[in-house]
């Protein structure tokens, strides 16, 4: 068989692996746990990468102990160079049936922008809202009684005692940003303090595009989309709730300077990040991968600041 090309989006709750075919057809894909090596160490996350890789061939009907051309790898901390060179060596050494070669970049160039820590962000802030009230520490903006209610149904607790093993001994990141569904629930059953923290979130999000404005490239603002936006991560499908913030944070950076910025357009992959690292650890091993760019993301929402 011609050359197979591997790609691998490495998430802090899960993770997922392409194989594209020399012609950029996909061959398979699999699902697999963390692979950010700052939450799960280096050797969970290597053995969790080859699982998934090694998975995939099979499911290809490839040769399992053949290694694949390239393995491009968009990564939390990809962007440090000790840990790339940590990441591979290791790899290498250890799966030498893995791959011939390996590229390694931090998931914001994979995916383009990620938002995949907002639900923790939200289930956060939620809690935390719910022990100022309790400590006097601050009035929270609006009723909590069901956030508390849902916090010790989802947390299985009586009392807010009960969730410190939640928040220290036994915290769990991606089991805590879970809880942000419940607050989805509420927001949608129309209780304010659920609807004002996605509103917060909202506008925390719009923030990161608010900070790479001044860097951003002109070209990007000038086309049909305006300026486009990757959107990755399950927060985005509370887009609905965390819209109005949303808008309102970029309407206001357009209104203070950035006349230019006449709209924006937020956009979702079609296919995991994993695709964008294996076009990237090909193009590292000096091939060129065909992929047709018309499939691989789709608008969800566009928003003029100006009447056109």
């Amino acid at each position: 068989m011609s050359a197979v090309y591997g790609g691998v989006e490495g998430g802090g709750t899960h993770s997922k692996a392409v194989l594209l075919s020399a012609e950029g057809d996909i061959l398979a894909e699999t699902d697999g746990p963390s692979t950010n090596h700052w939450l799960v160490g280096v050797d969970k996350c290597i053995e969790g990468i080859n699982d998934m890789v090694q998975k995939a061939k099979v499911n290809a009907g490839l040769d399992p102990d053949t290694p694949i051309r390239s393995l491009g790898m968009s990564l939390s901390g990809g962007e440090q160079k000790a840990a790339i060179e940590k990441l591979i060596d290791e790899m290498a050494k250890r799966f030498p049936k893995l791959s011939q070669s390996y590229y390694i970049t931090t998931d914001a160039i994979g995916a383009m922008a990620t938002a995949s820590d907002h639900a923790f962000w939200i289930s956060h802030r939620a809690v935390k809202t719910v022990f100022d009230a309790k400590d006097n520490m601050a009035i929270p903006p609006h009723d909590i009684t069901y956030v508390k209610r849902a916090m010790e149904e989802y947390f299985q607790v009586s009392d807010l005692m009960g969730m410190l093993p939640h928040l220290y001994r036994n915290f769990q990141k991606s089991y805590f940003a879970g809880f942000c569904r419940k607050l989805a629930e509420g927001a949608k059953e129309g209780d304010a303090f659920c609807r004002y923290v996605f509103t917060e979130a909202g506008k925390v999000l719009a923030q990161h595009i608010v900070a790479v404005l001044p860097k951003a490239h002109q070209d990007l603002f000038s086309g049909d989309l305006g300026l486009p936006i990757l959107s990755v991560g399950s927060v985005w499908k509370s887009w609905e709730l965390m819209k109005d913030g949303f808008t309102q944070v970029l309407s206001e950076a357009q209104a203070s300077g950035f006349s230019h910025f006449h709209k924006y357009s937020l956009l979702t992959l079609c296919h995991s990040s994993a695709l964008g690292g294996a076009k990237l650890g090909a193009q590292n091993a000096g091939i060129t991968l065909a992929l047709d760019y018309s499939t691989t993301a789709t608008v969800f929402f566009s928003h003029s600041f100006t009447k056109q």
